[in-house]
């Protein structure tokens, strides 16, 4: 980290604006070559007309603005300088290449941001989560990565390593000074593992549905032919995804669409109507709806205003949502759906589909308003910290030496470092920042 680094931080493509970027000790030094004006003399973070030269002509290649961030104060911690000019790959090409040919040299794929890690800038579940900020498909996915880069999760990591070191703190003074604090209190050790533990369990709760922020919510159509599950996939997608017909049986397979509910990436199958049937084909279209369904994150039954009663209702599904369908029909009977949200909709007409796509997402959502976790790296590293805390409290209670419950208490403060970053081992962190975007 020594050298000065130098990337497009903008889109490839034609544009309005693009923008190159450089960090590192020569930053300054470098910049003054290509624009041939002094940039040290430059107020800080204040935007200044320049012209980016040729290193071997008088040839100049754009028109611009230039801006430097003094270190500390910056991105990265170091000094860095961006050269914003005019978009298009052929002029940042040819601007690019004479910062590198003045003594930059070309940026490794999320160099920036771990430079900003290693300089104490964003610890390493922040950096994550500008990456995920970036690669954000759905409002849901971005508002988290946007609160986990403002240290949400960070906090609540330091949270629980706080109740870990006053844990460790009664325990090694019991074991470094028996003759002054005399033995040990276990109720005094175990008070902090509980609440931190506590706290590990509701950031595990959310594990699941915040990945699936990232990967998506899976949610299945289910109910009796001719209820409308298909007329309701394209009523919901906005396009005509699903072959519609008055034909009982029409949809044989499941029809897969990816498409964003209530601010929510979500993948939702339309499958076969559930009856009881002798066609083979249609059979099998029965089988795989029951699989999707038993497989789904959340369970739409779809169901007729018109008709007096469904014959198929699935059980044993937890996230259920009843659709009472063709609402515009009949007066929908709501009242006979008491264990689970029922709501009017219809396919034809867009009533209540805002409605049922928020109910949708709030069946996926976690009782709970701790930080959602995106990574299974996140969750792989809590879940053996809430392990080590496990076995620090079997330890106490069984009456074993301070010593052994001070070991498993390390253990837990050691994985929850890795969570951060700060005893995470390096190769882990390059292969990390290595599936960035060049530029970031």
């Amino acid at each position: 980290m020594s050298d000065t680094i130098a990337a497009i931080a903008t889109a490839s493509g034609p544009a309005g604006v693009g923008v190159i970027r450089l960090s590192g000790p020569d930053a300054v030094a470098i910049a003054t070559r290509v624009v041939r004006r002094s940039v040290a003399r430059l107020a800080p973070r204040m935007l200044s007309r320049a012209t980016a030269y040729s290193i071997q002509s008088d040839e100049a290649l754009d028109d611009g603005l230039i801006v430097r961030f003094a270190a500390p104060h910056s991105f990265t911690g170091e000094d860095i300088v961006e050269f914003q000019g005019h978009g298009g790959a052929v002029t940042l090409s040819q601007v690019l290449a004479v910062f590198l040919a003045a003594g930059a040299r070309l940026a490794r794929p999320g160099e920036f941001s771990e430079r900003a890690f290693h300089n104490g800038k964003l610890d390493l579940a922040q950096a994550e989560a500008l990456a995920d900020l970036i690669s954000a498909r759905s409002v849901a996915a971005q508002r988290v990565a946007r609160r986990q880069l403002e240290g949400s999760l960070s906090r609540e990591a330091s949270a629980i390593a706080s109740e870990l070191q006053e844990a460790l703190a009664r325990l090694e003074a019991t074991i470094d000074f028996p003759e002054d604090v005399g033995e040990l209190v276990p109720e005094t050790v175990e008070a902090p593992l509980v609440r931190a533990a506590d706290r590990l369990e509701r950031l595990l709760d959310g594990a699941r549905y915040g990945r699936k922020l990232t990967e998506g919510i899976t949610v299945a159509l289910t109910g009796e032919p001719n209820v409308g599950k298909s007329s309701l996939l394209n009523a919901l997608a906005g396009v005509e995804r699903a072959i519609v017909t008055e034909i009982p049986g029409t949809t044989r397979d499941v029809l897969s669409e990816e498409l964003v509910l209530a601010g929510v990436p979500v993948r939702i199958l339309d499958t076969a109507g559930l009856r009881e049937t002798d066609d083979i084909v249609e059979k099998i279209g029965v089988e795989r709806a029951r699989a999707a369904v038993a497989q789904a994150d959340v369970v739409i039954l779809v169901v007729d205003a018109t008709q007096p009663k469904t014959s198929h209702f699935p059980e044993g599904i937890l996230n259920l949502v009843i659709a009472v369908n063709k609402s515009d029909l009949a007066p929908p009977d709501l009242e006979r759906f008491t264990s689970f949200p029922a709501i009017a909709v219809s396919a034809k007409t867009g009533l209540g589909l805002e409605e049922l796509a928020r109910a949708v997402v709030g069946e996926a959502a976690p009782s709970t308003d701790a930080p959602l976790l995106t990574r299974a790296r996140h969750e792989d590293a809590l879940r053996r910290v809430a392990l080590h805390i496990a076995d620090a409290r079997a330890t106490l209670t069984s009456g074993l030496p301070a010593e052994l419950i001070a070991v498993d208490t390390h253990g837990a403060m050691a994985v929850l470092g890795e969570l951060t970053g700060q005893t995470t081992r390096e190769e882990i962190i390059q292969g990390i920042f290595s599936r960035f975007c060049i530029g970031k």
